[in-house]
């Protein structure tokens, strides 16, 4: 499975692995954290106390010599000493005054606590066998990051994860194409859509089919990523899924086989009757601001002078793709604000690159709307330039990522950045409000352009489809 299969997504890795990766999805900070420079000199320093040569014995006068050299050295040894005070008190006063806080305190000391937690088992605990180190240090990792907080984003990734993660946001990977979602209260695990062409589609899989089983493995109650493992594999290998469809009594089993899949991040359709080009980013992944760009060049050809945009179940993806995107419809003004960890704002503006900054535009949002995703829609609504219609809030990512890669190719990505929408509000936890609250009816599905260019949509045809978001949007439009 993929992240389509739960997807966040975080920036490319660097060049060098032993570099921290530039972050992404996500509200993904693009820039790399460069290593301190060694600044150990590569000379050999003079030594003063490096022994020297004997001088030369003059055996005319060998007491006034020896009484000579015994009175220098007693200088020199003299003036050493007061160097190495005066020495001492300058280092003492400009370099011995920087605080140790307390958290550094607190950070040696349990630090020397995890080690000592460690030994301990590896000495004394008697079976032998279920000493697994990997298994000890990734548990004692993902507790950790775990502890923070930072719900749905920082985390810990195995390396196998790590792998999976940045080639879905290469915009290809292999799989058959299903985004899953975990309800946070039932733990069910749901379709929450599939990608247009890929495998899943054409077995029939639809949005909404709960998951069951894959392989005949019990998946009712795991998390998305164990659930993901179990569907991934190798190209031209199969996956039987077991799922409950609606509606239907019995399950339905689906044998699928993994492909690799080309995502399209954007999907357009054009609704003629209202000249409203409705166009879903599905992730944002590595150039989709170059697919968005194409695809209001096409509505525009066809005649478009509005738009929906529908950022329903995106995940989010690069920081840069979303500042790149905002600043398609902003003139003037910041697409965010960046918070560091000593309290420092600093504005992300615009790129200066508009496509169309006075035509109507809607944004659809719902609770799975989710970093970069949000990052747009707050920017579009801060700056007034968007109507944002949905569910009450959306997902509530509130840090930027970036991925600190581990030795053994497992990373931990990190929030490193608090972002705050354009008007100072941050938005963890509680999400970016709609102007309009409008929720999806128990049982009804959303409908997205794919749907609508497969089924060959006609205006009436949307209106009558049960989407009560995407029918509250081109209502707002028909008004404005």
């Amino acid at each position: 499975m993929s992240r389509y299969d739960d997807p966040r997504w975080y920036e490319e890795p660097h060049n060098n692995p032993m570099l921290p990766q530039q972050p992404a999805y996500d509200d993904l900070n693009q820039f790399s954290t460069t290593p301190p420079q060694d600044n150990n000199l590569q000379g050999v320093p003079y030594n003063p106390y490096m022994q020297q040569p004997a001088p030369q014995q003059d055996y005319q006068r060998p007491k006034r010599r020896n009484i000579g050299r015994i009175f220098a050295q007693l200088i020199t040894l003299v003036a050493l000493v007061v160097v190495a005070f005066f020495g001492g008190w300058f280092a003492h006063q400009f370099f011995g005054n920087s605080p140790v806080t307390p958290d550094s305190k607190d950070s040696r000391a349990y630090s020397n606590l995890i080690q000592q937690a460690w030994n301990t088992i590896d000495q004394h605990y008697v079976d032998r066998n279920a000493v697994n180190y990997k298994n000890m240090s990734y548990a004692a990792i993902k507790s950790m990051v775990e502890s923070l907080q930072d719900k749905g984003h920082t985390r810990f990734m195995t390396p196998e994860e790590v792998q999976s993660e940045n080639q879905q946001l290469s915009g290809k990977f292999i799989g058959i194409g299903i985004y899953l979602h975990q309800d946070t209260k039932t733990k069910e695990l749901s379709i929450s859509n599939t990608i247009p062409g890929a495998p899943a589609e054409k077995a029939g899989l639809k949005r909404g089919d709960v998951l069951l089983s894959v392989d005949g493995k019990d998946v009712r109650g795991k998390d998305t990523n164990t659930a993901s493992q179990l569907i991934k594999g190798n190209a031209g290998t199969t996956v039987t899924l077991i799922v409950q469809r609606v509606g239907v009594s019995q399950p339905l089993t689906f044998k699928i086989e993994r492909q690799e899949i080309h995502v399209p991040s954007v999907v357009m359709h054009y609704i003629p009757e209202d000249k409203v080009a409705h166009i879903q980013i599905v992730q944002f992944t590595d150039g989709v601001s170059d697919q968005l760009r194409d695809a209001l060049k096409q509505a525009k050809d066809k005649g478009a002078q509005k738009y929906i945009l529908d950022m329903r179940d995106n995940p989010g993806g690069y920081l840069r793709e979303a500042t790149a995107i905002a600043s398609m419809f902003i003139q003037n003004g910041d697409v965010l604000i960046q918070k560091d960890s000593n309290g420092k704002e600093t504005p992300v503006k615009v790129t200066g690159s508009p496509v169309d900054t006075k035509s109507t535009l809607v944004v659809l949002i719902n609770e799975n709307t989710a970093s970069a995703a949000e990052i747009v829609t707050a920017a579009l609504k801060d700056n007034n330039r968007a109507y944002v219609i949905g569910d009450p809030h959306t997902f509530g990512t509130g840090t930027v990522l970036q991925q600190f890669p581990l030795s053994d190719g497992s990373a931990i990505l990190l929030g490193i950045q608090e972002w705050l929408t354009p008007k100072g509000k941050f938005i963890r936890d509680n999400g970016v409000e709609p102007n309009q609250v409008v929720k999806l009816p128990t049982n009804a599905v959303e409908l997205t352009p794919a749907d609508e260019n497969s089924g060959n949509y006609s205006l009436q045809k949307i209106l009558n489809g049960g989407d009560t978001q995407l029918n509250a949007a081109l209502k707002y439009l028909q008004s404005h």
